[in-house]
């Protein structure tokens, strides 16, 4: 709301519901960018907007503007720049620090709080595969937590990786090895099997499902993201699941956040089980 009523007088009366009332900051104190979504009747007011964006955060250094749906094979945003400055930033959450640029590499600040979840589930011991992994953030909240064995995070995009291996060393963290790699090439030769395995892409990992759940070690756990309507969240997930591995069992299930209008973001948690 806030943003609303300082857009009053600038914003016809008739469009100001169509203002978001939040929108992502990723970053700290030291610097940080906002990323808004803005509907097209909004078009003639966006630097307006953007400007009353940056004045209700001091820290706001840019202002970036998210346009359509993931793409292309890095899976990234389209983004328009509204106020031009710094993209890479250092973003802070739960006592650990995350470097990232969102124009190269896939970011959300919306996750942590599933990230601290993840964490907290993990064990003590535990191999943990961590696939699609970006900049790493899973692999970096489960470490600061949990003394793993180790944990294998798996990224194609270069920047991706780049940025993980800044991660890794920022947070003095010594059990996580960021591989870059595509994640059918590194499940084909992966020798080894995972107590736990993270599969945080909630578009197209299914078509890995089958081969990384080779590499899930028996009785181990393997957490799917997906996609799915408000009228039956997990149904298509679970399915996907059952399909692959007859004893397996979804002992929780989480809607993760808002994915699209009526369109979730859900996270099913599986113990794998051999028949």
């Amino acid at each position: 709301m806030a943003l609303r009523n300082m857009l009053k007088g600038v914003v016809p009366e008739d469009l100001l519901a169509a203002v978001p009332s939040s929108f992502d900051i990723i970053g700290s104190r030291q610097g940080a960018l906002a990323i808004v979504e803005l509907p097209d009747e909004l078009e003639p007011y966006k630097l307006e907007i953007a400007d009353a964006v940056r004045r209700l955060n001091k820290n706001i250094k840019a202002v970036l503007r998210r346009r359509g749906a993931r793409s292309g094979p890095y899976r990234l945003y389209n983004y328009e720049v509204l106020i031009e400055g710094p993209t890479e930033v250092v973003h802070r959450e739960h006592g650990y620090l995350i470097k990232v640029d969102p124009t190269k590499v896939y970011f959300s600040p919306r996750d942590q709080s599933d990230r601290a979840e993840l964490a907290d589930m993990a064990q003590d011991g535990e191999r943990i595969l961590y696939l699609f992994a970006g900049v790493g953030p899973y692999a970096v909240a489960i470490a600061k937590r949990r003394k793993v064995r180790w944990i294998y995070a798996v990224e194609l995009n270069p920047w991706g990786f780049k940025y993980m291996v800044e991660n890794v060393k920022m947070n003095k963290l010594t059990s996580v090895v960021p591989v870059k790699a595509d994640v059918a090439d590194f499940c084909s030769a992966f020798a080894a099997r995972a107590d736990r395995v993270l599969m945080t892409l909630p578009l197209g990992a299914k078509d890995y499902l089958d081969l990384v759940l080779r590499c899930v070690e028996d009785g181990g756990y393997l957490h799917f993201y997906y996609t799915g309507p408000e009228e039956d969240p997990f149904g298509e997930a679970e399915e996907l699941v059952r399909s692959l591995c007859g004893g397996c069992a979804v002992v929780s299930r989480k809607i993760v956040r808002d994915y699209a209008p009526h369109v979730y973001k859900i996270r099913i948690d599986v113990r794998v089980r051999r028949t």
